[in-house]
């Protein structure tokens, strides 16, 4: 159990984020948004905050201050200067959740370890949300123990639908359609499908793969016109070469082994997922 004058400072914004909110705000505990240059940071930013905003329903950032030796729970963040009491994460090596197995995404995810400090039992809703975010592919596969993959898949369907203003139908039909063409192009020899062509890549490309239970690699252009080249639903193996791969090559590298996903940027950039 932690304190209850605690601040939790919470990163970028995604369903699981969102409950987590959720969550501190329901056990009365003060949070606020990691924030760079007075805007709440994005995935890529997350680790690079330079202070602290309140979002509130509007989605304006407004100002907030954390005092320097407020004590802090970072989750999925690091903000410059300020120390915090805990760490909730499970992106890179050290933190809680870094090498956690599918059976244990509990423990592995941010919003279980959030759970665990609050010493509250996960609703069958959040389970859903800690698996897909943990480890999405095998959570699709059944390797989540109690997660069930169709209650997944509605879960997941009906997040994007409401953020990209699609139907909850166009977008099921978009995985299962990506899904389809991840296995037409799943190469043995190689063991993954590729899809390099920025331009061409099916939509819901990533969430089709996960459900297919392939690994996929593919490549975005970014609203910067930053090329980033992903890689998802490896095994620890396959994503250490692929980030081996692009490490010789120079370029900007993360990723998990243990979650099966890795990425790069190409040079002349310095990013974060």
């Amino acid at each position: 159990m932690i304190d209850k004058e605690w601040t939790f400072v919470l990163g970028a914004q995604d369903p699981e984020m969102r409950e987590i909110e959720h969550v501190v705000q329901d056990a009365g505990h003060p949070f606020a948004h990691a924030a760079r240059g007075r805007r709440r940071v994005s995935p890529r930013t997350a680790y690079e905050a330079d202070g602290v905003v309140r979002v509130g329903p509007d989605k304006i950032p407004r100002p907030a201050v954390l005092p320097p030796k407020a004590p802090a729970v970072v989750v999925e963040c690091a903000l410059g200067g300020h120390e915090p009491v805990l760490r909730v994460d499970h992106h890179h090596p050290g933190d809680p959740g870094w090498g956690m197995a599918p059976a244990d995404f509990l423990g592995g995810s941010s919003l279980g370890q959030v759970l665990a400090l609050l010493e509250r039992e996960p609703t069958a809703t959040q389970r859903l949300l800690a698996a897909s975010d943990h480890c999405l592919t095998a959570a699709y596969q059944g390797e989540c123990p109690g997660v069930d993959p169709h209650e997944l898949l509605f879960l997941r369907a009906s997040w994007r639908a409401l953020v990209s203003g699609r139907t909850l139908s166009d977008v099921i039909e978009g995985i299962t359609d990506a899904a389809r063409h991840v296995r037409r192009h799943h190469d043995s020899e190689s063991g993954e499908a590729r899809f390099l062509d920025p331009t061409e890549i099916p939509l819901d490309l990533a969430e089709g793969a996960a459900y297919a239970g392939l690994p996929v690699r593919y490549r975005e252009l970014l609203p910067e016109g930053i090329l980033k080249e992903m890689f998802k639903g490896g095994t620890p193996t396959a994503v250490e070469a692929f980030m081996e791969e692009h490490r010789a090559a120079g370029r900007t590298v993360y990723g998990n082994p243990h979650r099966g996903y890795a990425g790069a940027y190409w040079p002349g950039r310095t990013a974060r997922p």
